[in-house]
């Protein structure tokens, strides 16, 4: 599991290849955990009436976490599509309201395709071919 926690950071600029589902959507709580433990933080120290050096500090955090997730977010999504054998520039349908959105959900939560595709090997195939190796030698 610890595999596809810290790939998705590894391979944060990598645009090419395929991913699994498991590894897109841990990412994501990653992502999300992150920005919600920020938020809570922040609004912990936020006082409405009197906005100190330290709430904007907080701000600043959360900001910065945004942008560090930014590409890291934009490269799983893509290899996601590519799961799917779909150009990554489809990403930019996201930016099309209700449409992309949905289009974006449907190739994120069902299954890509079976095999190997015109972005490489199946993501799947790595885990099968281990457990075949482990159960060899254990």
């Amino acid at each position: 599991m610890l595999y596809w926690i810290v790939n998705p950071w590894r391979c944060a600029f990598d645009f090419r290849g395929r991913t699994t589902r498991r590894e897109y959507w841990l990412f994501m709580v990653q992502l999300w955990l992150a920005f919600f433990i920020a938020a809570i933080g922040s609004a912990g120290f936020v006082d409405t009436w009197k906005p100190d050096v330290s709430d904007l500090a907080l701000g600043w955090v959360i900001i910065a976490l945004f942008f560090a997730a930014l590409i890291p977010y934009v490269s799983a999504s893509v290899r996601r599509l590519h799961d799917h054998d779909k150009s990554g520039w489809l990403f930019l349908l996201t930016l099309v309201p209700a449409v992309g959105w949905i289009f974006w959900l449907i190739m994120m939560l069902t299954p890509g395709m079976p095999g190997e595709n015109g972005y490489g090997p199946d993501p799947r195939e790595r885990g099968r071919l281990g457990a075949r190796v482990a159960s060899i030698f254990s």
